[in-house]
């Protein structure tokens, strides 16, 4: 009997267990940890998927400038970032969670 994987729990305790991982799976947990990723890093700048009053949504090309990237860039990478507002089927981002997001990013 093959071993079972082992659990998102037993991974944030031992990272070093996602080596054990088959691949299938771990392409299957990627984008769930990110979705999750984003929602922590959201609870955490206490606005959850709205902006709050003092954010302001920015257009695509306004937030590529902000973020030092191409507007290509930020439509590929929008799903996995945490600062990303849909409204419908425009794309808008929220600036407090871009300056947020930035200061993450920065090592001390």
């Amino acid at each position: 009997m093959p071993p079972t994987a082992p659990s998102l729990t037993e991974l944030l305790e031992h990272p070093e267990r996602a080596n054990d991982l088959p691949v299938h799976i771990a392409l299957d947990l990627l984008p769930r940890i990110a979705g999750l990723q984003a929602m922590l890093f959201l609870r955490a700048l206490g606005n959850g998927h709205r902006a709050t009053s003092r954010d302001r949504l920015l257009r695509v090309a306004e937030a590529a400038r902000k973020l030092g990237h191409g507007p290509d860039w930020l439509y590929k990478h929008a799903s996995s970032l945490p600062f990303t507002v849909r409204e419908g089927r425009a794309l808008r981002f929220s600036e407090v969670g871009i300056d947020a997001w930035i200061r993450c990013q920065q090592r001390p």
